[in-house]
């Protein structure tokens, strides 16, 4: 792993945060963590991204004007539209530097980089100022061959069964509390299920059959910490992908521990893994797709890696 360590009192931080990340607690965290950059001499200027779609249009906006070093406060929906800003801005994503202060629920792609719970530890990794130059993912989906839909992501995209969990999540949001919403989407999802016939293509796994899931990794954890990938490997220039074939629930259920730590890997018969640079995935059922809790259109996919893309703030 290759280290970039730059002095990051030396340049002026694009702060991306979400207010609503954290059950809205965000923005009261940010008015300590504000003082605790400004008593450091780390310049800084706020952009609040409350509405869907806000981070990939401020982070877009802010590196069109000239801006490079960019830091989002909230979750893992929060960071992926702050780097599908980045992406889709037309600059040299070689050029951009992010620096991530999770304050989200599930905060699943902050594990893979030995981030702390504590945000004063990750201001401490923040002043060290390691990045490295982070692989990016990409997802395609095609409808009779032609692009409809292009979505970037530094962590896992995840399809079938992981998809359809969020889908629950989004559409049978629960009106009681006391319970994990994911939780209880993933439970209904498991009983109500299916699994989908599909072809997946890649250089190294050819697979035709039923498919309960399929994940394609650069980072290790989802669903607030499930280790679903935990071979993945943030800048090797391929996607670990991991494919669980038609199972019963019985299997996943006596596996699920397992998955927190991700020994499903040798326990779970016939599961497929790799790591390559592209993935086809050519249902013939609905087969859904999902990238950090954000469904994403139906069709056939194509999932691809952008090599060491961008400098990204790393506690490993």
């Amino acid at each position: 792993m290759s280290i970039n360590q730059i002095d990051v009192t030396g340049h002026q931080w694009q702060v991306i945060a979400n207010p609503n990340a954290l059950g809205k607690k965000c923005l009261a965290h940010w008015r300590e963590i504000s003082d605790n950059l400004e008593s450091k001499g780390i310049r800084h200027e706020l952009h609040k991204a409350e509405g869907c779609g806000q981070g990939i249009e401020t982070a877009q906006r802010l590196c069109q004007e000239g801006k490079r070093h960019l830091m989002v406060v909230g979750g893992d929906g929060t960071i992926n539209e702050v780097v599908n800003g980045i992406m889709q801005s037309g600059v040299n994503p070689n050029e951009v530097f992010l620096a991530v202060l999770p304050l989200g629920r599930g905060n699943d792609w902050a594990r893979s980089h030995r981030y702390h719970k504590d945000y004063g530890h990750n201001l401490d990794l923040f002043r060290r100022g390691r990045f490295i130059q982070h692989d990016v993912g990409v997802v395609t989906t095609l409808d009779g061959g032609r692009e409809i839909n292009k979505r970037h992501f530094i962590n896992i995209a995840g399809f079938g069964f992981d998809a359809e969990v969020i889908y629950d999540v989004v559409y049978n949001r629960p009106r009681f509390l006391g319970i994990s919403v994911y939780i209880l989407g993933l439970i209904r999802a498991l009983f109500g299920y299916k699994s989908v016939p599909v072809k997946v293509d890649s250089g190294d796994m050819q697979y035709e059959g039923n498919s309960f899931l399929l994940v394609a990794g650069l980072g290790q954890y989802n669903g607030g910490g499930i280790r679903q990938v935990p071979m993945a490997v943030p800048d090797d220039g391929n996607l670990a992908v991991v494919l669980i074939p038609e199972v019963s629930v019985f299997t996943i259920l006596t596996n699920f521990v397992s998955m927190f730590k991700g020994k499903h890997i040798q326990k779970i018969k016939g599961i497929r893994t790799c790591s390559t640079a592209r993935v086809e995935i050519h249902p013939s059922e609905l087969f859904r797709a999902e990238v950090e809790g954000e469904l994403l259109p139906t069709g056939d996919y194509r999932i691809e890696v952008i090599p060491q893309a961008l400098n990204v703030l790393t506690g490993m």
